[in-house]
């Protein structure tokens, strides 16, 4: 019987448990004959995680997101969600008003609705002794204001990633292995009952008309009906799936932790080509439109042909990618996020590095609007900042240097 996995969901860095799963992990991959890389590759990610708690602060258990809409960059900023001028990074405002993690956060997603409503996830700790718990929660903020509409604290485990929103339908993962869904505007259940996988959650859904795309550790894809969530079909790859997928005309496109790269017709999910890499595609693949660019754990960037799965060209960088690549929108360079904090801009023909920009920490995420490309960072001085895509100039910085919070 093929194995199934069981212990990819102990890869994510968490706060309880490290050290535990750091030594369950080294022996896992070794029975499972996993390359030396990826060993080190997943244990370096929770030492950052245990190293992170370290100097005194908010100990993070996962990286944090930001959105851009409207001239304003939205983040989760650990002790906050922070609205930012896109332009000066000048704080707008913060939510809560000051930081309370007794009563909120920390703050890791957030999602956007037609410059409407944010929705916010944190990790929070209700409770005391031994009936403490610590459970993810969903809130609901107006955007003007970042005044609470309403809250979702009723999940088993924590949001790793962002949710979706598609028919005035929010709907997001996990890591307790449901999906959920709810009402925009009042937060109630969409969904009679959340969609239960066999594992966890880390990936955003994709919606897509009158689908939702959800991927799974348990190693599937799943299709599922929007109005009702009732599954429609399901793929599963030979690994865990941790990213959600791309779609591009009728195929989607979704990589996997056991090397492969998959291309798949969208209506039924048959494979239409797969595509192996040098390592476990943990990065979501993205797409201008042509080509498909993807990344693997081991740093590998390849550049794809969308019908057939050719490879047209493979570029090395020397550290992971745990982060999608982003074609810029004017289709000249290709950002790439590498895991020890260092952003690349890519020429997308040929894949020649055309800059770097070091920076402190991790890369948690990266955002592209317009000519700009912002980033959040954990483990990090600044950790939220601004850079010209064309040649990766610093715009600005969130905290400013020797600024006081």
């Amino acid at each position: 019987m093929r194995d199934k996995n069981p212990k990819t969901q102990d890869l994510f860095p968490t706060e309880q448990g490290l050290v535990t799963q750091m030594t369950r992990m080294r022996a896992w991959l070794k029975r499972q004959g996993n390359s030396g890389r990826s060993a080190s590759f997943l244990i370096l990610l929770l030492v950052a995680s245990i190293l992170s708690g370290c100097g005194g602060g908010t100990r993070p258990t996962t990286w944090t997101g930001l959105v851009v809409g409207d001239g304003v960059v939205y983040a989760a900023d650990l002790e906050q969600v922070r609205a930012l001028d896109a332009e000066t990074g000048e704080v707008l405002w913060s939510f809560p008003d000051e930081p309370n993690l007794r009563e909120y956060g920390p703050f890791y997603t957030v999602a956007l609705l037609d410059e409407e409503v944010l929705f916010a996830t944190s990790y929070e700790r209700t409770g005391g002794g031994l009936v403490a718990r610590s459970h993810g929660v969903l809130r609901a903020l107006n955007i003007e204001s970042g005044r609470q509409l309403w809250e979702f604290a009723e999940a088993g485990g924590e949001f790793i990633a962002a949710g979706a929103v598609g028919d005035n339908t929010f709907i997001i993962g996990n890591s307790d292995g449901n999906v959920y869904a709810f009402h925009v505007n009042d937060g109630s259940p969409s969904w009679s009952q959340p969609f239960t996988t066999g594992g966890r959650v880390w990936a955003t859904p994709l919606v897509v008309s009158d689908t939702v795309y959800i991927s799974s550790l348990d190693h599937n894809l799943y299709a599922l009906e929007l109005a009702t969530g009732q599954e429609q079909w399901r793929f599963e790859a030979g690994g865990a799936l941790a990213g959600p997928p791309l779609i591009l005309g009728d195929t989607l496109y979704v990589g996997a932790f056991d090397s492969r790269l998959y291309a798949l017709r969208r209506g039924d999910g048959s494979p239409v080509w797969q595509f192996e890499g040098e390592n476990w595609f943990w990065a979501p693949p993205a797409t201008d439109g042509a080509r498909i660019y993807a990344a693997d754990v081991d740093g590998n960037v390849y550049a794809l042909e969308a019908e057939s799965g050719r490879e047209i060209w493979r570029r090395k960088i020397d550290q992971p990618i745990r982060l999608s690549p982003i074609p810029s929108q004017d289709g000249q360079t290709l950002l790439v996020a590498g895991d020890n904090g260092t952003l690349h801009g890519l020429d997308p023909t040929d894949g020649f590095v055309l800059w770097t920009q070091p920076g402190e920490g991790q890369l948690a995420s990266v955002v592209v609007s317009g000519e700009v490309a912002y980033v959040s960072r954990i483990s990090a001085a600044e950790r939220i900042q601004a850079f010209y895509i064309d040649n990766g100039r610093s715009l600005w910085v969130y905290p400013q240097p020797g600024a006081e919070e």
